[in-house]
């Protein structure tokens, strides 16, 4: 290498004789005409860098006529060109591009089996083309260094990932990582780990990776624990950055406390942090907010609901966090500042509670023409009419959402990917809806005495051919969960529906035998007294049924809030509301719904 470096010092001192002040050329100053226009002065420093790298460019082609079998040289020539004609900022990276064609060209022709040359042309392609370039070189790479076969998977995790094959783009990124523990696809191989159900494999390879250097590398590493992995794994991967030194951002270090069930050591964190509210970006405001509730700080949450309502003047997004902050601490949320948010949250559940007019007056106006017309319409239940439809609809959401709200509510700051709950939330959801469920059933008291004994039992005998429907729907629930990736891990709460959630948390207070209780018995009864009893049975005294039975499906189907499960649970609402009129009560609805939930409980479970 040392004829190399005589012709690059060489050339080196040829460009300082020009651009430097050992020439005199370099001593002549711009002229003042040439000064007052920017842009003519960059295009000349763009001009002198282009002449630069014309010049070493040279030198490289001298190096490589008196070497030409180096190999190493052929391949800094490409990276060097690839720095300019990747670069954003020059006007001639068109140059570049063209020339570093050409070394690609040159490099694939002259040193087709160097294993370094091979790895730089399969760097410089990308999807579909970098697959194929790269796959038959996994035959040949039988004898490359381990540090040279983590560059073939990594490229190859990269080209997969640009496919959208998450799998394959998994796969590679593993092997990578177990080759190089530093290789830059350790993330994606730990985030493959932990959404495929080897949480323990993702723990183990990223403990025996080195800490990076830079504390943002490694702030994505310790957020990849929180997202995918465990607490515990993200709480040591903490202590080895502290350990060697690297800085961690405060919303790194605070939401991970939090997600491991520490908030009180979060809120310290958060509170140490000086920076003001408003120069937060959203993730951390959202953390604040989330961490403030954990704690039950009111005033740090009125404080971060007032930062955000004078950033948003939305008051509509923040009133169910008001809620929460009201039912802590009423001082805190009864302040100047926030009273746009109180008359927001009270206008929220007005409209709640009114909201099912829309659908009553209508039917209502149906029925009225429909008795003009000679239709007689008969009702499901006797003693139920529209007013008890919009009594029981209204009754179980404004409870439903004023429960949640002031027990556990918060505000989506940030994009939901970015929000984590602690550990152990899902044991609080579990006593909210337990309430909730409480205050519904005392509610619906007047709706259950409209219905009577019989109402709720049936008249007249059942027929067995009545339970086909019921178990054609619980076959499609069963093979639903069956085919179905059903148990994400916990930590990814974008994919756990409420009732996952609950399912979880009675498990996390150690009584699975609540969450039978709560999904197959309590949810049976109300709901079906809700959307049986007082909607279709309100519907069906104005409209015939058919009619009544979809639109009392849609909206069940809607309430639960589960797009994926909207077909599934309008079929189970149909014959659910079909088993209604059958029996002409609603123990059978009641026993539908409760082994559909027996079903999904004994899945997640």
């Amino acid at each position: 290498m040392k004829p190399i470096r005589k012709y690059l010092f060489a050339w080196g001192a040829a460009l300082l004789c020009q651009f430097g002040p050992l020439c005199h050329a370099a001593d002549t100053m711009p002229s003042p005409d040439l000064l007052h226009s920017a842009d003519r002065a960059s295009e000349l420093v763009s001009n002198q860098q282009q002449t630069a790298y014309k010049k070493v460019l040279d030198a490289y082609d001298a190096a490589q006529k008196q070497h030409p079998d180096d190999a190493a040289l052929a391949i800094a020539r490409c990276t060097f060109i690839q720095r300019y004609a990747w670069s954003e900022d020059l006007t001639w990276t068109d140059v570049a591009s063209k020339d570093l064609d050409a070394c690609r060209a040159r490099l694939e022709k002259e040193f087709p089996s160097i294993a370094d040359a091979s790895l730089f042309i399969l760097e410089q392609r990308f999807g579909k083309d970098a697959a194929s370039f790269g796959e038959p070189l996994v035959a040949r790479s039988a004898g490359w260094t381990p540090s040279q076969k983590a560059r073939l998977h990594a490229a190859l995790s990269r080209a997969y990932a640009a496919q959208k094959d998450e799998k394959r783009a998994g796969e590679e990124a593993v092997i990578a990582a177990h080759l190089d523990k530093d290789s830059p696809q350790l993330l994606d191989a730990v985030r493959y780990f932990g959404t495929h159900g080897k949480v323990q494999e993702g723990v183990a390879l990223l403990a025996a990776s080195p800490v990076a250097k830079a504390g943002w590398q490694e702030a994505r590493r310790i957020n990849a624990a929180v997202d995918t992995l465990t607490p515990a794994a993200a709480l040591d991967e903490l202590r080895r950055a502290d350990k060697a030194g690297v800085k961690i951002d405060t919303y790194t270090r605070a939401r991970t406390m939090q997600h491991a069930g520490d908030s009180t050591a979060a809120q310290s964190v958060l509170s140490a942090d000086k920076t003001p509210i408003r120069n937060d970006p959203p993730a951390l405001r959202q953390l604040r907010l989330d961490v403030a509730f954990d704690t039950r700080d009111a005033n740090a949450a009125a404080a971060v609901i007032a930062d955000e309502y004078s950033r948003t003047h939305n008051a509509a997004r923040l009133v169910s966090a008001y809620a929460h902050v009201l039912s802590l601490k009423p001082a805190a949320a009864l302040t100047r500042d926030l009273m746009p948010i109180a008359f927001s949250c009270l206008f929220t559940v007005v409209i709640i509670a009114c909201l099912p007019g829309l659908l009553m007056f209508p039917v209502h106006y149906r029925g009225v023409v429909r008795l003009r017309k000679g239709k007689v319409s008969e009702p499901l239940f006797a003693g139920i009419g529209l007013r008890h439809a919009w009594y029981a609809l209204s009754l179980f959401s404004v409870v439903l959402w004023l429960v949640m709200s002031f027990h556990s509510g918060t505000a989506l700051i940030a994009q939901v990917k970015d929000k984590v709950g602690r550990i152990g939330w899902q044991s609080d959801l579990v006593i909210a809806y337990l309430w909730t469920l409480l205050f519904a059933a005392a509610g619906l008291a007047w709706i259950v005495r409209r219905i009577a004994w019989r109402g709720l039992w049936g008249r007249g005998a059942w027929n067995l051919k009545w339970i086909l429907p019921a178990a054609a729907v619980l076959s499609i629930n069963v093979l639903r969960w069956a085919t179905a990736s059903h148990a994400p891990h916990v930590a990814d709460t974008s994919v756990v529906s409420f009732a996952q959630s609950i399912v979880i948390g009675a498990k996390g207070m150690g009584s699975l035998p609540l969450a039978v209780v709560i999904l197959c018995v309590a949810v049976p009864i109300i709901e079906e007294l809700v959307f049986r009893g007082a909607l279709l049975g309100g519907l069906s005294r104005h409209l015939g049924f058919r009619w009544s039975n979809v639109i009392q499906a849609v909206v069940f189907a809607s309430m639960h809030q589960d797009f994926r499960a909207f077909a599934y649970l309008f079929l189970l609402a149909l014959v659910a509301g079909w088993l209604a009129k059958k029996t002409k009560g609603l123990a059978m609805p009641m026993l539908l719904h409760a082994v559909n939930n027996a079903i999904f409980v004994a899945t997640v479970a």
